[in-house]
């Protein structure tokens, strides 16, 4: 039901006006100097996979640097759909396939930079999901992700059915679902620190009109050996 939903949401916004714009915290991330830790750089030679890419904003940055991009969605329907808006776009340099978080449709070692922005949340097994992500990604290469942090009115709005598990209500078309929330950085640190290295973590709280949207934000990079 969950990926029905998602595909009917994706197709009936894109009938009208949809993203055109990247993520402000992942750019900042990725293309400013908030990192301790060495600037990744971007240029011909490095490839780039959104995890739960959408409609392939989050892609642009890259693209406009002349990576080879892939992502990655739940359906045909909304990897077809992507492909074909950034296609139309301009950009040729692009593949977007159908999979997910623990099922990701490529090579071992692939990736220079993996994307998961506000998509891992949905996955029960969050350990596998880092695991598959590891798999994909070359030796030295990152990992940028970002997910709900406890300030969200999205986490406060749910019930609690577990260990990190909660079930969304009285928000949108996800109610009923449930996701796996971190209550604290300490955590998202436990689950990253047990496969990657170099971890780096923060924190993005806003007030947009009367919403309140809170997320943690991690860069983070695959062991060499």
């Amino acid at each position: 039901m969950a990926d029905l939903n998602w595909t009917k949401f994706n197709v009936e916004k894109s009938k009208g006006n949809y993203p055109t714009w990247p993520i402000e915290a992942m750019v900042k991330v990725l293309f400013g100097g908030y990192l301790k830790g060495p600037k990744p750089m971007f240029d011909v030679s490095t490839k780039v996979l959104d995890i739960g890419c959408g409609f392939g904003n989050n892609l642009l940055p890259f693209l406009v640097r002349g990576c080879d991009c892939c992502g990655v969605e739940i359906t045909d329907d909304m990897s077809g759909l992507a492909e074909e808006i950034l296609r139309t776009r301009g950009f040729q340099r692009v593949c977007i396939k159908t999979g997910n978080n623990r099922s990701l449709p490529f090579d071992d070692e692939e990736f220079d930079l993996i994307v998961s922005n506000n998509v891992i949340h949905y996955e029960k097994n969050y350990l596998a999901a880092l695991q598959e992500y590891s798999r994909v990604l070359k030796p030295g290469g990152g990992l940028y992700l970002m997910t709900v942090a406890p300030g969200h009115d999205i986490y406060v709005n749910a019930d609690v059915v577990g260990r990190h598990k909660f079930k969304i209500k009285n928000w949108d078309f996800r109610d009923g679902e449930q996701y796996f929330y971190l209550s604290d950085l300490k955590y998202l640190d436990f689950y990253l620190s047990k496969i990657f290295e170099d971890i780096e973590l923060g924190q993005v709280t806003e007030r947009l009109m009367q919403i309140n949207l809170d997320f943690f934000v991690s860069y983070c990079r695959k062991p060499k050996d």
